[in-house]
Order: C-alpha cells, then structure tokens, then sequence
C-alpha cells in the first residue's frame, strides 16, 4: 500500500505556498499552507487566507483579552536577552494562551499568562498615580 512520508508532505507543503504565494502576490491577500494531517496515501492540508489589513482571530483575541489583563500591546520588553512584543491570543491554549513574537526574526513563542502580566502589564502613568493619591 503506497502511503506519504513526512518528507514528501513537507515538499507538498513548500510546493503549494510557492504556487499561492505567486498567486497571493497579485492580489491583496495573504494565503497560509498550515497543518497536515494524512493516513496512507491521503492528506489534507490546511489553508488560511488573510485579506489585507483585516485582523486574525488570535489578533482580535489579543486585544480583547490585553484589555481585560490591563496589557500594554504598545511594549516590547527583554526577554532572555530578545526583544519581544504581544503578537496573538490563542483562546483555546488553557495553560499558554499568549504569542510572544522575537522582533530579530519574527519567531514566535507560547507564553503564559503570569509570565505575560509580569512583562506587559501597563505602568500606571504619574498623572493617574497624583490623582489616584488625591483620592485617598
């Protein structure tokens, strides 16, 4: 029985996003050959298109949830040495829901919620601060 490797996906994969990718240059969209899953000879990929200047999930998610934490998506803090900023909110990860993107290359990272808050928490500003001391 004739059945893929993981090889022979991987060069479909990188086939199909040259082909959109020449497709996608044309236009104003953006085009995303993700994840695989097969079983012998069959396979099915996925394919996310993005039009341009419209928000992902994770970027629509980012922002609602940055402003229930009091996050500051503006920051971009050292992490390990890196420079990284807030890039994506992923609801459905329960333990690291938050992507990190390194701003060197572009990779991104998984993080969690603490760690988030530690990092990207807005500061309270000194006119706030003077006006929230007035009140007590």
């Amino acid at each position: 029985m004739a059945e893929f490797t993981r090889k022979q996906l991987d060069t479909i994969r990188k086939q199909m996003q040259n082909a959109l990718n020449m497709f996608a240059n044309k236009t104003d969209i953006q085009i995303e050959v993700g994840n695989c899953s097969y079983r012998g000879g069959e396979a099915t990929f996925k394919v996310k298109v993005l039009m341009e200047g419209a928000k992902t999930r994770e970027q629509q998610d980012l922002e609602f949830y940055a402003e229930l934490h009091n996050l500051d998506l503006t920051a971009v803090e050292k992490l390990r040495g890196e420079d990284m900023q807030l890039s994506g909110y992923k609801s459905r990860a329960r333990k690291k829901p938050w992507i990190l993107k390194r701003l060197r290359d572009g990779a991104e990272f998984v993080a969690d919620t603490n760690l988030v808050e530690k990092f990207f928490k807005k500061r309270e500003s000194i006119h706030e601060f003077i006006a929230n001391a007035t009140l007590t």
